[in-house]
């Protein structure tokens, strides 16, 4: 084989390639404004982490989605044609990245999934422990799994960089068909996972349906998985494979910047509460700390013998009355106790401000 050969990148092509660089840098704006929002409140955790590194490995895709398309991706896979021969040489450099690319989908995939398995456990431990560790659990397993098939598809590996595979590997479409419908079955299961907890918070109708809504942006990849499974029959790995695998590598990308945004948006919320208070009153309230004030260290504050919870910082906690404001749906105080058990001991009420203070009343 002689070296690569560029080809002209395509207008298809360059229109993906702009598409998932224009989510993907979206998605780093999220995830820097989670990770400053984390650092000034409670202090960053294993979420923040995990949705740190799922955006740096969905970036790589872009150089994959690049790799492939200058190599030729986008191109008819023609006997005929004048390139052929040039297309015939990449086809393996190709066919690689493609090795490479698939199994970066997956640990993406899984970073972004405990990553939001992770913030379930922390804001609804109580209610959802055992569902989590469950979901966790067929998760760590999915991961491994299709990472070592996908791996081992061929015995030597390297056949999967050639058309040529005479009785030696399984079946790479119907593996690629098992690997997204059972992503999109997890997808579903993180998030149906919150919802009942969250229609059952002590908190307004309005402000369930917006929690319960940044959970259901998750649907939109699950959308993108159904999508990706019919375009995989679309896909013709021996007869063109460079002619018909532009979208389904476009669409790996769009669903892992989609996937990081939708699990980034709802730690955004303080920024929104703050935004929302200071046009809504002269009161200097924030829903995490201004620089320069100390954030809770340490054990947590107890009143009787039941801890604070900080970390339900995200979802607003101050009620609306305490500005003046009437509760026109009927449901009482928006204060929220994401765990479900009492905060305090039952001639005690616990009021936990979006400065983090802590008040007996």
């Amino acid at each position: 084989m002689t070296a690569r050969v560029n080809f002209p990148i395509t207008d298809g092509a360059r229109d993906a390639l702009i598409g998932i660089s224009f989510l993907w840098a979206i998605n780093g704006f999220v995830v820097f404004f989670r990770l400053l929002g984390r650092f000034r409140g409670v202090g960053i955790d294993v979420d923040d982490v995990l949705a740190l590194v799922a955006f740096l490995i969905s970036g790589a895709t872009i150089g994959f989605n690049a790799s492939v398309f200058v190599s030729g991706v986008g191109y008819d896979y023609d006997p005929t044609a004048p390139y052929f021969a040039d297309l015939n040489n990449n086809l393996s450099f190709m066919l690689k990245i493609t090795f490479i690319f698939t199994l970066f989908y997956i640990w993406a995939l899984i970073a972004l999934k405990i990553s939001q398995l992770w913030f379930y456990y922390r804001a609804f431990s109580v209610q959802l422990k055992v569902w989590i560790y469950i979901v966790g659990a067929i998760i760590a397993v999915w991961g491994i799994v299709m990472s070592l098939v996908f791996t081992f598809l061929c015995t030597p590996v390297n056949l999967q960089w050639t058309l040529n595979r005479p009785g030696k590997c399984m079946d790479q479409i119907a593996v690629l068909k098992s690997i997204i419908m059972s992503n999109v079955l997890t997808d579903l299961m993180i998030v149906i996972l919150p919802m009942k907890t969250v229609w059952s918070l002590q908190m307004r109708t309005t402000e369930k349906v917006a929690v319960a809504g940044c959970f259901a942006i998750g649907l939109a990849c699950v959308i993108i998985g159904i999508v990706r499974f019919w375009q995989i029959y679309v896909i013709d790995l021996l007869g063109n494979f460079t002619g018909t695998s532009l979208t389904t590598f476009m669409l790996c990308s769009v669903e892992l910047m989609l996937a990081g945004i939708c699990i980034n948006i709802p730690m955004l919320r303080p920024f929104y509460i703050r935004w929302r208070q200071k046009h809504k009153s002269s009161g200097d309230d924030s829903s995490y700390p201004h620089a320069g004030s100390q954030r809770p260290t340490g054990n947590l504050p107890t009143v009787g013998s039941a801890p604070v919870n900080y970390t339900a910082a995200w979802i607003e906690l101050d009620d609306d009355k305490e500005h003046g404001e009437v509760d026109s749906n009927g449901d009482g105080s928006s204060q929220v106790n994401l765990t479900g058990t009492p905060a305090v001991a039952p001639n005690h009420s616990i009021h936990v401000s979006t400065k983090w203070k802590v008040e007996r009343t």
